[in-house]
């Protein structure tokens, strides 16, 4: 894989096979995580494309970037939020098997899928109904494998605030499991 600074060094001086080789292998995850915090496709590949042309102008700007890719993941988390914030409850929610599939980042086997499809869809179904500001914690935490920190980074929010909302998001998701179970037995 190329360097980033010398990727970064190319595209200041107007290469664009270099921003290419820079942002690629990025699309995917930042298309991952934007879905997943708006809940629609349309509106994911707009915050993807938006922070694209964001990312170009600071690089033609002399931005100072050090580690571009948590520079462009927390730019893409930041432009989903702000969205998502404007959109607010207008939005229905994204059919569950549409999200699944970009939330994932690894290949089961078909019997892995069949297993787990069911709990996996349950789950997913009520991390969506949460507000945003437990949505995306968990979804940076346990769908994009980030750190405490990393997230409190991404968010800029304090380290405390985001072990709060991770357990609060958890009770949250424990109560809708309770509820359900008790609506079962009846």
């Amino acid at each position: 894989m190329h360097d980033e600074q010398h990727l970064l060094l190319q595209c200041k001086q107007g290469n664009k096979d270099a921003f290419y080789l820079l942002v690629s292998p990025h699309l995917a995850k930042a298309y991952r995580l934007a879905f997943t915090i708006l809940r629609s496709h349309y509106d994911a590949e707009d915050v993807v494309q938006n922070s694209l042309l964001e990312v170009y102008r600071a690089i033609n700007e002399n931005k100072e970037i050090r580690h571009f890719a948590s520079w462009f993941y927390r730019l893409v988390t930041h432009r989903a939020i702000d969205l998502a914030r404007k959109i607010g409850k207008e939005r229905q929610y994204a059919e569950i098997s549409d999200v699944l599939p970009f939330l994932s980042n690894s290949h089961h086997l078909p019997i892995d899928e069949v297993i787990n499809k069911e709990e996996e869809q349950e789950l997913l179904a009520h991390i969506l109904k949460l507000d945003i500001k437990y949505r995306v914690i968990l979804v940076l935490y346990y769908y994009q494998n980030m750190k405490i920190s990393e997230i409190a980074e991404l968010l800029q929010i304090k380290e405390g605030t985001v072990k709060s909302r991770l357990f609060q998001a958890r009770n949250l998701l424990y109560q809708y499991f309770q509820k359900e179970r008790k609506e079962e037995l009846r």
